[in-house]
């Protein structure tokens, strides 16, 4: 299962269960934050933040009268999460949208991937979720 197949499973799975109004079936969650956000209208799906052991969930209700409540989940990641950062060869090369690769020699080619590999399996890894200009998923 890819992480982004784990994650639609969990979003699923909670949101159905938040709009029964049943308490979220897996992680962790404040249980005030629950009962102030039953208070209001149905939940909708918000942001997704991810850490190097967990992924947060956010779900959003609304109310006119009481405003806005964001409840967090927070759910044990089954294996470590990494972020792969778009590498330097793909940057220099996108052309009007468009990723198209580029031509290296050999040497070169091994010298950017073991970069590549020393900024996703190495402790590096972890400043990437330090940075708050991360892209976050709405799956």
């Amino acid at each position: 299962m890819t992480l982004r197949e784990f994650v639609r499973d969990q979003i699923r799975a909670i949101h159905a269960a938040l709009q029964a109004g049943s308490p979220p079936p897996v992680g962790e969650y404040d249980a005030a934050q629950l009962k102030e956000c039953q208070r209001r209208a149905t939940a909708q799906v918000g942001a997704t933040r991810f850490l190097p052991d967990a992924i947060v969930l956010e779900f959003v209700f609304q109310d006119a009268s009481l405003g806005p409540a964001v409840l967090s989940v927070r759910i044990t990641a089954p294996e470590p999460i990494v972020y792969m950062p778009v590498p330097d060869w793909v940057i220099e090369d996108v052309w009007q949208g468009d990723v198209t690769g580029s031509f290296r020699f050999r040497s070169e080619a091994e010298q950017l991937l073991e970069k590549f590999r020393e900024l996703v399996l190495t402790e590096r890894n972890r400043a990437f979720f330090e940075k708050a200009d991360l892209p976050k998923r709405r799956d």
